[in-house]
């Protein structure tokens, strides 16, 4: 079995144990609006929320007139999203990664999406990963395409049991978690240096990557920290 189909697996079986469905939305998404608000060009145009769930983010946005398609791993996350609305919704079931590279191909002037929303979903896997997932969007936006981000932190006080696999050179850890509803799976922690690293070739800054910690309710321990951050397409 491929990570990818054991990632979506392990995925409908969140969301159907009920993950994020009374959760409302992220403050994020408020900000997501309000940069869209300031670039109407972007706006007016369509793009993907990439790791879209079951729709807490993701419906806010469409809600708020957004031309945006959902895109993700996990079927029944997307059934669940599909169903909380009467009119249909435009999504897809797939991975980014896959996504980009065969329908978006590679940029010509002009052309491309004119945002990319990606919220807490550019963390799984590892460095090769993480490298894969931000070349995509550098590809797959137009020149002033915007890209919202939101992703863990290196700072995270990780709670479950796990062995860390690698310390890029710019900072940051990628774990296997050997215990929790993550078993088996990679993800990745973003250190500061890492982003500006991984964003300096192809985008020029809107919000600087601005870390979010967020306690753990008891009697869990510790918190985990999240970077929010925009930029803009060369």
């Amino acid at each position: 079995m491929t990570d990818v189909r054991l990632a979506a697996l392990r995925w409908d079986a969140e969301y159907r144990n009920g993950r994020y469905a009374a959760e409302p939305p992220l403050p994020f998404v408020a900000e997501i609006l309000t940069c869209l608000d300031a670039h109407p060009a972007a706006r007016d145009g369509v793009g993907p929320y990439v790791g879209c769930g079951n729709g807490r983010n993701y419906l806010p946005l469409v809600d708020a007139g957004l031309r945006l398609y959902g895109l993700d791993l996990s079927l029944e996350a997307l059934r669940q999203l599909a169903a909380r609305r009467t009119a249909p919704l435009p999504l897809i079931c797939g991975d980014f990664r896959d996504v980009a590279r065969s329908s978006l191909g590679a940029r010509s002037p002009g052309a491309g999406l004119d945002y990319v929303v990606a919220i807490q979903v550019f963390q799984h896997g590892g460095a090769a990963d993480v490298a894969a997932y931000f070349a995509n969007v550098a590809a797959a936006l137009r020149p002033g395409g915007l890209f919202f981000l939101r992703v863990n932190s290196v700072a995270t006080q990780i709670y479950h049991a796990h062995t860390i696999l690698e310390r890029p050179a710019h900072g940051g850890t990628t774990s296997r978690y050997d215990a929790g509803p993550k078993q088996g799976r990679a993800v990745h922690f973003y250190a500061h240096d890492a982003l500006l690293a991984l964003t300096r070739d192809a985008f020029d800054v809107v919000l600087s990557p601005r870390e979010e910690i967020i306690h753990r309710a008891p009697p869990q321990p510790g918190f985990w920290a999240q970077w929010e951050a925009i930029w803009r397409c060369r």
